[in-house]
């Protein structure tokens, strides 16, 4: 069996497949480290939630109760013959799905400082997984690997050169794994190979970023040397004039620290609304979301302010299709997934609003499914 691992700071997902793909049991673990932890899960058909009030400490003991629930549930972890993990980044080294040893764990782990929100997590569930697992082969994917195939003229900022020679400061992407998938199901739907398609994927949910995927290969996407470029998101702002920064800490005395905080946390669709559930944002703009009622009185400010977040939003999203249909060339397809990308018909319809598509081109939604294509890469390399 594979085993598929994502470990996130306080979460811990997890899908178990057979050696021919089959998906045979899977669920995710929320608030680890604290209390009132809980797991939900689902073998078939049948969905099943577990709480512990005094919570699971770490990920580690995470993994101990994923192993004892596909224990109850029939499967034997001592046939988990490889785990595949999703590792955010692998800098310009980790350009392919890597077989991990304890020296390549200590690799990985210098990329830590490129992505500390994430790598670090990453880690953890792998190292986890070579000690209560020492017979399986761990495997680990990077959402960056895929676009190694990105031009230098694409991913290379213009700062003085040694900034990238000594500290690697320049765009590598990320969503990668998501993005792959997709385009390759893309290719599928449409029934023409993968190699000769000109396609642009729009993974849209609390992050969001746009790539562009030309006979095969990623040439451009909108994520840079973190998640925060690019598109405008839940609660990241994206794109802005750089020196908005310096401006902040020098007029309102804002530290380094407070306006990375501002420009994560506390700007994005939830900076101009203050909102951070979309659905809240599509109401009071006037939108109906089916089965969604929001409790917050909707005054004329706070219904133009949503419509303004949600014009932003789209708009963004669509001048990224154009400028990136116009690099390839031409379109055959735009592809919509995740979890706004997938559900929101209000959305797909706003963004395809601000743009003129070629006539013969498609627009497709594709569910994302990271753990399926982790899985692959881990079949083939174990």
């Amino acid at each position: 069996m594979i085993l598929v691992i994502n470990s996130g700071s306080s979460s811990l997902k997890f899908r178990l497949y057979d050696d021919l793909l089959r998906e045979l049991a899977g669920g995710l673990i929320e608030r680890l480290g604290q209390k009132n932890s809980f797991m939900e899960w689902q073998v078939g058909v049948a969905k099943k939630r577990r709480d512990y009030s005094n919570g699971i400490e770490n990920h580690e003991r995470g993994l101990v109760e994923v192993f004892a629930t596909l224990k109850q549930a029939g499967f034997n972890p001592v046939e988990i013959a490889s785990v595949g993990h999703r590792v955010v980044h692998g800098g310009e080294e980790f350009v392919r799905p890597t077989i991990v040893t304890k020296t390549i764990l200590k690799r990985i782990a210098e990329y830590n400082r490129l992505a500390p929100l994430h790598n670090p997590a990453n880690l953890k569930g792998i190292a986890s997984c070579m000690k209560l697992l020492p017979r399986a082969k761990n495997v680990a994917v990077f959402d960056t690997a895929f676009y190694r195939t990105l031009p230098d003229y694409a991913y290379m900022y213009a700062l003085p050169w040694d900034y990238y020679r000594q500290y690697r400061i320049r765009k590598y992407g990320f969503h990668g794994i998501s993005h792959e998938y997709v385009t390759r199901e893309a290719a599928r739907l449409l029934k023409r190979p993968y190699s000769k398609l000109k396609l642009v994927s729009c993974h849209l949910g609390s992050g969001a970023s746009v790539t562009a995927v030309k006979n095969g290969q990623a040439v451009e996407t909108t994520m840079g040397f973190t998640p925060l470029e690019g598109l405008t998101m839940s609660t990241r702002c994206g794109d802005i004039d750089p020196a908005i920064p310096t401006y902040l800490m020098r007029e309102l005395g804002l530290t380094a620290n407070q306006v990375d905080d501002v420009l994560n946390r506390k700007s994005g669709i939830y900076g101009l609304t203050g909102f951070k559930d979309l659905r809240d944002v599509l109401t009071a703009a006037g939108e109906r979301v089916p089965g969604y009622r929001m409790k917050r009185k909707v005054t004329p400010e706070l219904r133009r302010r949503c419509r303004l977040a949600l014009d932003v939003f789209c708009y963004d999203i669509a001048r990224y299709i154009g400028q990136f249909a116009a690099v390839m060339g031409g379109i055959d397809a735009v592809v919509f997934t995740a979890g706004v990308g997938e559900r929101s018909e209000i959305i797909r319809r706003r963004v395809l609003k601000f743009i003129s598509l070629p006539k013969k081109a498609k627009v497709l939604v594709v569910p994302t499914n990271e753990e399926l294509m982790i899985a692959r890469e881990t079949r083939r390399l174990a």
